[in-house]
């Protein structure tokens, strides 16, 4: 949701324009199925009156709609697809609209170039169909139409404009660095998931050998406000952090998130890399972070700053292709006589090279 109390007003009203706008598109296209309907109507039944009357002149002020009964009939067909067309971006104009507080996750800035996209192919449409006739469709509800067409187009490209300042701005806003303080928990936690965990999004990936329970309830906490901004949520761990309360805990999360269109997965992994792997690692689509373990995230006396991108997301993809899934591992650990194979070996057979 919107933080900037100025900005998500404008917003509201340029949805609501948008709209209005996609609405006179449909009632055009209505419109312009009527007027060329009633022009065919006119050419056939000329048609058969002047078969009727053994080929009788046909006046002149409709003898050309009587000799282009084929193309005008081809019209008609064309200006049924640009009505579906105008119902289609009505309906995106209205999703937009209803999901405006979640624009800027990935799945939201999909729509306005689609929208656009439709308007393009209406006005291409309707370019198609006018210059197809013999005569003209000039006037008010035609003038109506051409506006909403315009009004589509700028609404269109002042949500693009906004929605691509804020990811640039939400970038410049970042901070890079924040000290923790131990003895305020519960200041830590808000001042974690307003000044960073606010501004990530996409797929959060997270590195963290203690990661447990209490960490996964940590996590919970800090994304609570901002779930909408996470397409994909990952956890690397290690095996000696599973205790009796994980594999629920896991389960649940995974069921809650997935009720928000959020994937989730927890990987163990290897035992070497595990070792091996000291630092903390927290990484979205554009930024990376070292942080403390995430079981006492809010507690340890310790400074949470950015690290290279590049490096950071090798490194985990390094590490999550030798890991192995959380639930693969439980489903071998069940298995009588498969413990020591899974300890020595918990990998999935990946043997990605060292990076």
């Amino acid at each position: 949701m919107e933080k900037n109390g100025e900005s998500a007003p404008k917003d509201r009203f340029t949805l609501i324009f948008l709209n209005l706008a996609s609405l006179m598109l449909v009632l055009g296209s209505v419109y312009i199925v009527e007027e060329i309907s009633i022009i065919y109507g006119i050419g056939a039944g000329a048609v058969i009156q002047s078969s009727y009357d053994n080929n009788a002149t046909i006046a002149p002020s409709i003898a050309a709609a009587a000799q282009q009964l084929l193309a005008v009939h081809k019209s008609i067909l064309e200006s049924y697809v640009l009505f579906i067309v105008a119902l289609a971006l009505m309906g995106c104009a209205f999703l937009m609209f209803i999901r405006r507080n979640e624009r800027n996750t990935a799945s939201q800035t999909r729509y306005v170039p689609l929208h656009a996209g439709m308007v393009a192919v209406y006005t291409l449409l309707l370019y198609v169909i006018l210059s197809g006739l013999f005569t003209t469709i000039q006037n008010y509800y035609m003038d109506v139409t051409y506006a909403g067409i315009v009004v589509c187009f700028a609404c269109d490209a002042f949500i693009e404009y906004t929605n691509r300042t804020r990811s640039v701005s939400r970038v410049t806003k970042v901070r890079h660095t924040m000290a923790i303080d131990p003895a305020k928990p519960f200041s830590n936690l808000i001042s974690l998931r307003e000044s960073i965990f606010a501004n990530l999004s996409g797929h959060l990936r997270i590195i963290d050998k203690h990661f447990n329970s209490t960490a996964l309830s940590n996590l919970h906490r800090l994304i609570e406000e901002s779930k909408g901004n996470f397409k994909k949520i990952t956890i690397l761990t290690s095996k000696e952090m599973l205790d009796s309360d994980t594999s629920s805990s896991v389960s649940d999360f995974r069921s809650e998130l997935a009720h928000d269109g959020i994937a989730f997965e927890m990987r163990l992994m290897d035992d070497k890399d595990a070792v091996e792997q000291h630092e903390r690692l927290m990484l979205d689509d554009k930024i990376a972070y070292k942080v403390p373990p995430f079981n006492i995230i809010n507690k340890k006396s310790e400074h949470i700053t950015t690290v290279s991108f590049s490096t950071a997301s090798r490194r985990f993809e390094y590490l999550y292709g030798r890991a192995i899934r959380l639930d693969n591992y439980m489903t071998k650990m069940a298995r009588p006589g498969n413990e020591a194979g899974v300890a020595e070996h918990g990998q999935e057979g990946n043997n990605t090279p060292s990076p």
